[in-house]
C-alpha cells in the first residue's frame, strides 16, 4: 500500500504545522484518496484546498469509532494524550508532533535520518516526533558522531524563530512591528528584541525547550549518558530556527574532516567559509544547512559550528512525512 492508497488523518489540520504537512505531502506527490482533516470545535467547518479537492475540517469527536492506517497530531499535548491511543486502537499507526509521547519508553522518537531502525517497535501504535530544535541539531551531529566517536560535552544556543510558538507568535511580532503595544503569548516584547526563556523554568534554572532538546537529542542518539547543556532564545525572526553549537570531542576533529563527514550527509546542505547559513536561506526548504565549521584555537578537539533550519518544515512537518513515508514502505 502507497500513501495515495492509505486512510489517512491530519489532526490539528488548520494549524502551522498541519497546513505545512499538507504542503509537504502534495510537493512530494502524496496525495491520499483517502484524507480526514481534524481539529478542535471552534475550526471544525473550515474548508482547506488540497489537490484540487475541498476538505470541510471536521471536529476531533466525529473520528471517534473510524479506522485509519496513519494518523498525524499536530494539535498539542493534552489532545495527543487523549486521542492518540484511541486512533492507534482502531488499527492506525500515529505520528505525534507534541511532547506528550517523547519521554515514553515504548513510543519511539525518531527522526529518520539519524534512527530509522527505532521504527522496528511501535509497542504503543505511536511515535514521536521531536521537538522542531532537536530535529535540526541531531541530524547535524549523527554524521560526526558516526566519524569521530561519541564527545565529551556539547554546548546549544537556540535562537528560535516566533512561528515556534505558533500563529500567537506570528501575530505578536507582527503587530509589534506594526506599532502595536501588543506582547501576546510573550512575557516581553519579542521586536527588536531577544527573549532568553521559551517555556517554564525548573528548579535549576532551565526552561522547558532546554530541557526537551537535552533529553529528545539523548534519546534520539541512543547516548543516555550524553553530556550537554542548552540556552533556548526566542528571536524576532518570523520563521527558521538557529543553532550555535560547540562539541568537545576527545580526540582532535580538524575543522576539515568535519566538513567532509557533513558534505554528503542526508538531510544537510554544507557552507563552506567565507559563505554561512543564515535562518532566511533556510526557510522553505528541507535541509539543514550547516557552516560557520571552526576549531577553538590552540584545541583541535573543540569544534564549533552554526545552522539554520525552517523550523516548521524540517523541524516539523518534513520530518512528519518523513516518518509517514518510512511506515507506509514498512508496514504496508
Amino acid at each position: 500500500m502507497t500513501i495515495n492508497e492509505a486512510n489517512i488523518a491530519i489532526v490539528g489540520a488548520t494549524g502551522l504545522v498541519g497546513g505545512k504537512t499538507l504542503e509537504v505531502l502534495a510537493e512530494r506527490g502524496h496525495y491520499p484518496e483517502k484524507l480526514s482533516l481534524f481539529a478542535s470545535e471552534r475550526s471544525a467547518g473550515k474548508r482547506i484546498a488540497f489537490n484540487s479537492r475541498e476538505f470541510i475540517v471536521e471536529p476531533l469527536s466525529s473520528a471517534e469509532g473510524k479506522r485509519f492506517d496513519i494518523a498525524i497530531f499536530a494539535a498539542g499535548s493534552a489532545v495527543s494524550r487523549e486521542w492518540a491511543p484511541r486512533f492507534a486502537k482502531a488499527g492506525a499507526v500515529v505520528i505525534d508532533k507534541s511532547s506528550a509521547w517523547r519521554d515514553d519508553p515504548e513510543c519511539p522518537l525518531v527522526v529518520p535520518q539519524v534512527n530509522e531502525a527505532a521504527l522496528d517497535s511501535i509497542p504503543k501504535g505511536i511515535v514521536a516526533s521531536p521537538n522542531c530544535s532537536t530535529s535540526g541539531l541531531v541530524i547535524a551531529l549523527k554524521p560526526l558522531f558516526d566519524s569521530f566517536g561519541k564527545p565529551r560535552f556539547i554546548f546549544v544556543a537556540t535562537y528560535q524563530s516566533v512561528s515556534g510558538a505558533g500563529r500567537g507568535g506570528n501575530e505578536a511580532l507582527s503587530r509589534q512591528r506594526a506599532g502595536e503595544d501588543f506582547c501576546g503569548i510573550f512575557p516581553r516584547p519579542i521586536h527588536d528584541n531577544l527573549i532568553p526563556v521559551i517555556g517554564k523554568i525548573d528548579g535549576d534554572g532551565f526552561n522547558e525547550e532546554e530541557t526537551k532538546l537535552c533529553s529528545e537529542t539523548r534519546k534520539i542518539l541512543g547516548m543516555s549518558d550524553l553530556q550537554l547543556t542548552a540556552t533556548a532564545v526566542r528571536v524576532p525572526v518570523m520563521v527558521s530556527h538557529s543553532e550555535a553549537v560547540t562539541i568537545v570531542f576527545e580526540d582532535e576533529v580538524t575543522a576539515e574532516k568535519a566538513e567532509r563527514a557533513l558534505e554528503s550527509a542526508p538531510g544537510l546542505r554544507l557552507y563552506r567559509l567565507p559563505d554561512f547559513p543564515t535562518p532566511l536561506e533556510a526557510a522553505g526548504i528541507d535541509d539543514v544547512l550547516v557552516g560557520r565549521i571552526r576549531n577553538t584555537r590552540g584545541d583541535a578537539r573543540i569544534l564549533s559550528m552554526f545552522i539554520s533550519f525552517d523550523n516548521l518544515r524540517r523541524g516539523a512537518a518534513t520530518n512528519a512525512v518523513d516518518l509517514m513515508e518510512c511506515i507506509a514502505r514498512r508496514l504496508f
